[in-house]
């Protein structure tokens, strides 16, 4: 009876967190959030499956880790060595895990990013939720023919300043033979890059690229973006 009394709230509110972490990364992660309407079959497998992937990786990282800090707190009795132990391995658990987990994290995002069914003001939400662990994905969809995901590809390596994608966008802004709107899309990602180099790229195409150049479609389109920008 002691024990229960003891131990009883403590192992409640463990209940209550892992129930509430659990829930959380089951909506976070759920299908319904990047299908907004009918899909091919095989897409909505991809994606079902890259959700249920997402789903493992993210929910076992953060209760191991968030059960430990709690065990740290709760436990106020321990010894502080011991305490400070437990951060530690929790610290440790959850910085290895993410060096090793990224490249599948950044895999299953770029999944969902590629099949996904939503509104233009929702397509780039898989990337922002991926961070830099989808910018190598990407940047290799840069490399594929001009489509509307290819451009958004530019815009989301901006969005997370994936800073290893500045010669490639660079290029691509340079290149006339590129759709303006896709070079307005490398102009915008360069300026959320917010880095000296893509600060200098974008000042040099500045004095290239004016009103008076004859190139005013592209000004207008990278104001246009720059208006829809939400990120």
């Amino acid at each position: 009876m002691i024990l229960l009394k003891k131990y009883g709230p403590i192992g409640l509110i463990y209940i209550i967190l892992n129930i509430l972490l659990f829930i959380f990364w089951w909506v976070v992660t759920d299908p319904g959030n990047y299908i907004w309407r009918s899909i091919d079959v095989e897409k909505e497998i991809l994606l079902v499956s890259a959700c249920n992937k997402l789903f493992l990786i993210k929910y076992y990282v953060y209760v191991v880790v968030c059960n430990c800090l709690l065990t740290a707190i709760a436990f106020y009795e321990l010894k502080r060595i011991v305490r400070i132990a437990i951060v530690l391995f929790a610290a440790a658990f959850f910085f290895i895990t993410k060096s090793l987990f990224d490249p599948y994290v950044g895999r299953n995002y770029y999944t969902i990013f590629e099949n996904q069914k939503v509104s233009k003001n929702f397509f780039l939400e898989p990337v922002s939720d991926a961070g830099k662990s989808i910018g190598p994905f990407l940047l290799e969809k840069l490399n594929e023919k001009p489509s509307y995901s290819r451009e958004q590809a530019a815009k989301g390596l901006g969005i997370i300043r994936y800073t290893a994608a500045t010669e490639k966008l660079t290029r691509i802004l340079y290149d006339s033979t590129e759709l303006i709107s896709m070079r307005a899309e490398c102009f915008y990602a360069l300026t959320k890059m917010n880095t000296p180099e893509s600060k200098k790229e974008l000042e040099e195409f500045s004095v290239m690229h004016n009103e008076q150049s004859g190139d005013s479609l592209l000004i207008d389109r990278i104001n246009f973006v720059e208006m829809q920008d939400i990120y």
